[in-house]
This record gives C-alpha cells, structure tokens and sequence, in this order.
C-alpha cells in the first residue's frame, strides 16, 4: 500500500479527533495511540469532491456492499494532497487494506487507489 505502516499519535486533528479515536475503515477495530496503522491514498474521478469536509473524518457511503467507511479528506497543502491523494482511509493491517482496496474498486468513484 502507498502509504505504509505509521504509528498514530496524540495530537490533536482539525476534525477535534485525537489519535485514540481512529477505528480501521474495514474492520472497525479501535486503534490505539502509538499503534502502527496503514493508510490507503485513493484519488476521486473528475467532478467528485467534498469540499465542506477538507481536512476532516467523514463517511463515504459504498452502495455495492451498502455500508460506509470512514476515511480523511486530505487538506489543501497537506503533504497527502501534494502526493495527489484526495481521501485516506486508515486500516489496522495490509490484510483490512487489501481487502478495502478490493471493495473501493468496485465502486467505480475513483481514478487511483493506491
């Protein structure tokens, strides 16, 4: 996955989350501070967007499988966006990833996932 193991911390985010709040978009399995996570940079097709949620957790609604998946819209100037990355999604392993990256291809919304 692009953007591999990091370990969260304490600080504190722009959508008032602290690092003891994420859960793995797949599995939903609570991620501790220091916990070592991986993330999945997905790049939106041209005209999707979010704009009222930049910076901040939101849910993104997957209709093949009816569910939905928290994921971070990347900020302007963020070193994510930067990359070209337009929402993460954390997930507590490459096995959750994997099998994230699986369902978010079949949704069709986006150009990239990496």
């Amino acid at each position: 996955m692009h953007l591999g193991p990091r370990v969260l911390s304490e600080q504190k985010g722009r959508n008032g989350m602290t690092g003891s709040d994420y859960k793995c978009a797949l599995c939903e399995k609570k991620m501790r501070s220091g916990a070592e996570v991986y993330g999945l940079g997905v790049k939106l097709k041209q005209g999707f967007e979010y704009p009222g949620a930049v910076g901040r957790t939101m849910a993104v609604h997957l209709p093949v499988q009816g569910r939905e998946v928290e994921c971070m819209v990347t900020a302007d100037g963020s070193q994510a966006r930067l990359e070209g990355w337009d929402l993460i999604f954390m997930v507590c392993s490459e096995k959750c990833g994997a099998e994230l990256k699986s369902l978010l291809e079949k949704e069709g919304l986006f150009e990239e996932i990496m």
